[in-house]
């Protein structure tokens, strides 16, 4: 994993970020995040690569729709996400991993954990890739075989770029970030984000 987050520190985490919450006003928190506030349930809906979760307002209880409860890594970005969100607009300016705030010496993990595997992974799957990212994604006019940006969460889009391989190079894919992305996630968030991302696209790809 390229996150640091150990049970301790996922505890830790939890309770520190559901005390900033409570504190709080949600409509606050939901004119800034881009997500639904309901007064009558007490809860935000958020959509979590377009799943959506209810998280409860001030206990910080995140579940599936379904209600089953949601817990570990998904769990901390959402609250994280709530909590930091800013509302600040994307501007399709798109950086690295690297780039981002306090990433530059964990680059190496990112491209060996997230990127590394995204590209063998679909490696002789474009035109699956390319049917998968017509129902979930925007086109973007730049360089690759597919460049498309995938909303992660709202406000929160990813920007994934494959190349399939050829004589000359072998198969290359890549997550960036809207230059946006730490007005809305910790840096430690946004490389669990871009995990989860890649982890799911293989699934619905039909390469895991």
């Amino acid at each position: 994993m390229t996150t640091e987050y150990g049970p301790d520190q996922l505890r830790e985490a939890r309770e520190k970020v559901r005390r900033e919450m409570s504190l709080l006003d949600p409509s606050w928190i939901a004119s800034r995040s881009g997500t639904v506030y309901s007064f009558s349930s007490r809860s935000f809906t958020v959509p979590l690569f377009a799943e959506e979760y209810t998280v409860a307002f001030p206990q910080g209880t995140v579940r599936h729709a379904d209600g089953s409860p949601a817990v570990g890594l998904e769990e901390i970005i959402l609250l994280h996400y709530l909590v930091q969100a800013d509302g600040e607009s994307n501007r399709d300016e798109w950086v690295s991993y690297r780039d981002l705030p306090g990433a530059r010496y964990h680059e190496p993990a990112f491209k060996a954990e997230v990127e590394g595997p995204l590209s063998l992974g679909l490696e002789g799957r474009l035109e699956a890739l390319r049917a998968w990212t017509r129902d979930h994604t925007r086109a973007l006019d730049l360089p690759g075989d597919v460049a498309v940006a995938w909303e992660a969460l709202p406000r929160v889009p990813l920007l994934v770029i494959f190349n399939e391989k050829d004589e000359e190079f072998p198969a290359s894919a890549r997550i960036l970030f809207d230059i946006t992305a730490p007005h809305y996630l910790p840096t430690e968030d946004l490389s669990v984000l871009a995990e989860i991302a890649a982890a799911r696209l293989l699934r619905e790809v039909g390469a895991h």
